[in-house]
């Protein structure tokens, strides 16, 4: 019994973690630079923001707070069925990429989100990329030539804890 006990806890601890598997970890507390983030450059001006992420190998879970308002968002592995303010993630190399299809002011609208990390994983780099699937009314950073519906914007923030 004492040799299956020491086996499982070998076993367990020999499971790869993110770190074993080569991808970045992008857990913990960032706050968004905005004299270098396009979205701040958007519309009105916005206060700090600050996004808080969890990561495991079966989710990543995002809360942002932007203005006194926090908004958590969920997401899963890619080729899982989301919901309702539940998302995909997947990986190309060590670039993480999340994708969200939801609704503001009864349009459906869909954000993707690009993360990278820099060398020293002390600034994060996310490419959003916003399109709004029936018309577009809003203003934009950048609008994309080939689709007036899409707007793209990167935004950097750096690691607080």
């Amino acid at each position: 019994m004492k040799r299956l006990l020491w086996t499982l806890c070998i076993a367990t601890l020999a499971q790869p973690g993110l770190a074993a598997q080569g991808l970045p970890d992008f857990s913990g507390t960032w706050t968004m630079d905005l004299s270098r983030s396009e979205t701040a450059a958007q519309g009105p001006a916005i206060g700090p923001v600050t996004v808080a992420i969890q990561q495991t190998s079966g989710e990543v879970r995002i809360e942002t707070i932007r203005n006194g308002t926090t908004e958590t968002v969920r997401y899963l592995p890619a080729g899982m069925k989301a919901g309702e303010r539940v998302g995909t993630f997947r990986w190309e190399g060590a670039t993480l990429i999340t994708d969200l299809n939801t609704y503001i002011s009864n349009q459906a609208v869909t954000f993707r989100e690009i993360r990278s990390l820099n060398p020293d994983r002390t600034e994060m780099a996310v490419e959003v990329t916003l399109t709004v699937q029936h018309g577009y009314t809003g203003s934009t950073v950048v609008r994309s030539s080939t689709s007036p519906n899409t707007s793209t914007g990167k935004d950097v923030f750096l690691k607080a804890r």
